[in-house]
């Protein structure tokens, strides 16, 4: 009975192997179609890397990125303006106005016999009487003067320089000295060529950025 049922399965196989083997054939290649025709996950993978790449680097330059807007923010920041520091002004000599201010017009020299400008004031003083600077700066140079005689000129802030004229030969200071209002310069002498019709005096001078300035109005800046 069992060697009837061997021979009638080796018959089967004879007779259908062949498309057996066609049919396994077939389940094989359409398996290996649906695998390789399925839709890759890996681009998704590789985005993800690629996104998750990207948050590391912007984290890592982040920390510059927000110190330079700190210092663009810093340097753009408005501040209150600050008041400059005004001079503080004292008069040089204490004595009257002999010659004004006349820088705009003409006034007439009694030395000299004759109209001409006058870029300072004359104040009265006596023979040695001490000159001082007449608000805080260095001195800027010393020379004699062909018409004002010995003078001694001092630099201060917001342009201004002052003059002083007509002094003594023998001076006080040096070039490049640092010097505070009512410090000593020199004393009054009779120096100046073209004022010496006038009493002893110190002729003074005030300058900001090379314009005459009217010293009255200087004393005023305090």
């Amino acid at each position: 009975m069992q060697n009837n049922k061997s021979k009638g399965f080796r018959s089967f196989l004879k007779e259908k192997g062949y498309y057996i083997v066609l049919l396994l054939c077939a389940v094989a290649v359409g398996t290996s179609g649906y695998f390789l025709l399925r839709p890759s996950k890996t681009p998704k993978t590789e985005e993800s890397s690629a996104s998750v790449s990207q948050n590391e680097a912007s984290a890592a330059v982040t920390p510059s990125q927000q110190a330079a807007d700190v210092i663009a923010t810093e340097g753009t920041t408005p501040t209150e303006p600050t008041s400059p520091k005004r001079l503080t002004t004292v008069r040089p000599v204490e004595g009257d106005t002999l010659y004004s201010f006349a820088a705009d017009h003409l006034a007439y020299n009694e030395t000299t016999r004759d109209w001409r400008t006058h870029e300072g004031v004359d104040l009265s003083a006596s023979l040695g009487q001490e000159v001082v600077a007449a608000a805080d700066g260095s001195v800027y140079t010393i020379y004699e003067d062909e018409s004002f005689g010995m003078t001694v000129v001092l630099r201060h802030t917001d342009g201004y320089t002052t003059h002083y004229s007509n002094l003594a030969e023998e001076v006080a200071v040096k070039v490049g000295d640092t010097v505070s209002a009512g410090d000593l310069l020199g004393t009054v002498g009779q120096t100046a060529g073209v004022e010496t019709a006038s009493q002893p005096h110190l002729h003074f001078a005030v300058y900001q950025n090379n314009t005459p300035v009217d010293p009255e109005d200087f004393f005023n800046l305090s």
